[in-house]
């Protein structure tokens, strides 16, 4: 139901006005009621004057709150350029996530209006046919009425907020969560050298990339030679004669475009090196920054280990499923463990190279995760996957090699 915010604005303010009024005017008749004995009736009319007093200001109070939040909706309430050209359901659009303003213009306002006055129950194409012909025939209207349909409005009061990150050191303070049943178990309270880095250098973080990325293309053409024209077997005379012969002209048999020739431009033996020196308190304050920025984003996970009882990629796959991890949907995942087993033990038999084996065997055929011990642990992994897990032991591991 909508109101004329003005118009009940001034309705309650002169009600307010009129109240005032008789309120002064029960003080001023107060002594000539009094003078007849009827002392009673001066309080009546008092109480009655200033309760109503108190109701009008009360809805007037609401009214204008009322007023304040249509206010600050409209304001809310942006227009799309012409000129700009995007689709507002992309992420990088200012209106994702804005729902669209369906736009009335005046003929229909004004069309809703009649049929409101003359309560019929008539179609509006019954009253457009029964108007004068000469009643929308204004250019300026119609002009108008075109620009407004046009126009593409949207309410920014409809997107969603946008997720804040916890500041330190509460950041610090996460939760331990149960690896099979994902339920919380515990807390733990995080290292503020090696998660609490603020604010994460980007730079650091690019630089130690390039590094990784250099060492893993690493040596190429190591020997690789081919022999130049020069080299290749064959003899130097002439093939054939220069003219008459209805073909090419061609000198000895060994051009790089004939079978048994040369190779033109090949390698020369020469060892193409890729790789670059980073110096290793870099690649710690890499790995730093990296887990600081797991932690900002809320994409750290910390279990109380990464034991599976089985190597069923189904079962791995229904747990990770309480993790939004995996599945059709879900994001991608990299799993850090430092496992140990004392000599001896059964769970020897169960822990290879610092992981579980039936983790790593079940994990084998799910392509959104990857398991690998926290020696292993690389920044560009971290921001290569959505979702980091640590063990703990794995995190007192990394709290004490990066620590140093």
């Amino acid at each position: 139901m909508s109101y004329n915010i003005a118009f009940i604005t001034r309705r309650v303010a002169s009600a307010a006005a009129a109240a005032d009024m008789m309120h002064t005017s029960s003080r001023t008749t107060a002594p000539l009621i009094s003078s007849f004995g009827n002392l009673s009736m001066n309080n009546n009319i008092s109480a009655s004057s200033t309760s109503a007093a108190t109701n009008i200001n009360t809805k007037l109070n609401c009214f204008s709150s009322l007023a304040t939040a249509q206010e600050e909706k409209k304001s809310q309430i942006v227009e799309l350029p012409p000129n700009l050209k995007f689709d507002p359901r992309a992420k990088s659009s200012p209106f994702y996530g804005a729902e669209e303003v369906v736009q009335t213009s005046r003929r229909t306002k004004q069309l809703k209006k009649k049929v409101e006055g003359q309560q019929v129950a008539a179609s509006a194409d019954e009253i457009i046919e029964e108007e004068d012909d000469d009643e929308y025939t204004d250019i300026d209207d119609d002009a108008d009425d075109e620009a407004d349909e046009q126009r593409v409005l949207y309410d920014l009061s409809t997107k969603a907020d946008v997720p804040r990150a916890i500041p330190l050191p509460q950041r610090l303070h996460v939760p331990i969560m149960d690896f099979n049943s994902g339920d919380e178990v515990g807390t733990i309270h995080l290292s503020d050298k090696t998660f609490g880095c603020d604010p994460v250098r980007v730079d650091i973080l690019q630089r130690v990339v390039v590094w990784q990325r250099n060492k893993k293309r690493g040596k190429r053409n190591a020997g690789a030679r081919t022999k130049t024209i020069s080299e290749v077997s064959g003899s130097g005379r002439k093939v054939r004669n220069q003219k008459g012969g209805g073909v090419a002209r061609a000198g000895h048999s060994r051009p790089a475009h004939w079978r048994g020739g040369a190779k033109a431009h090949g390698p020369k033996g020469n060892i193409q090196d890729y790789t670059t020196k980073l110096n290793k308190k870099v690649r710690r304050m890499g790995m730093r920054h990296a887990l600081s920025q797991k932690l900002l984003e809320g994409n750290l996970i910390i279990t109380n280990d990464m034991a599976s009882d089985t190597h069923k990629t189904k079962v791995l796959d229904e747990m990770l499923n309480r993790f939004d991890v995996s599945g059709r949907y879900g994001v991608t995942a990299l799993m850090v463990d430092d496992a140990h087993a004392e000599e001896g033990s059964e769970d020897e038999a169960f822990i290879h190279g610092g992981v579980n084996v039936n983790l790593k065997v079940a994990s084998g055929n799910l392509h959104k995760v990857k398991v690998q011990n926290q020696i292993a642990c690389n920044v560009y992994d971290m921001l290569k996957y959505k979702k980091l897990f640590l063990s703990l032991d794995a995190v007192r591991a990394l709290e004490a090699r990066l620590e140093k």
